[in-house]
């Protein structure tokens, strides 16, 4: 089987961020069932985004076995589990947002990676 290396960004705005980290952060063990290791959380204005609220981020490193074809759907079904839907999202709220910023060495949101909160991240996690 071949192993996978992903960094996923994680952000939300809703209050009680800490619980909705930790409870993503179970999501993904499950889901991805290989190492994991996360960034200390940070607060960040919005970006990109139209309303002035407050964002909590981290990113996981998770090294797994499941196919890259399925990432991405695993982090969407994830976020629905929480209750993410766009209705939400248009008034404001995002639930969770689970981002596949890069695999196996592929940076695949450029713009993402390069933010300063994400670029601190990886500094924590790679150092």
């Amino acid at each position: 089987m071949n192993r996978h290396i992903l960094y996923i960004g994680i952000g939300t705005n809703l209050p009680g961020a800490e619980k909705v980290l930790l409870w993503t952060q179970r999501k993904l063990a499950e889901a991805f069932r290989g190492q994991a290791r996360y960034s200390t959380p940070v607060q960040t204005a919005p970006v990109d985004f139209p309303f002035p609220c407050v964002f909590t981020n981290q990113l996981a490193v998770i090294e797994t076995t499941v196919p890259l074809i399925v990432v991405r759907s695993l982090l969407k079904s994830i976020e629905r589990q929480l209750g993410r839907n766009e209705e939400d999202v248009s008034r404001g709220i995002v639930k969770l947002d689970l981002d596949l910023l890069c695999a196996d060495g592929k940076v695949l949101r450029p713009d993402d990676w390069e933010r300063d909160y994400i670029r601190s991240a990886r500094e924590e996690l790679e150092g």
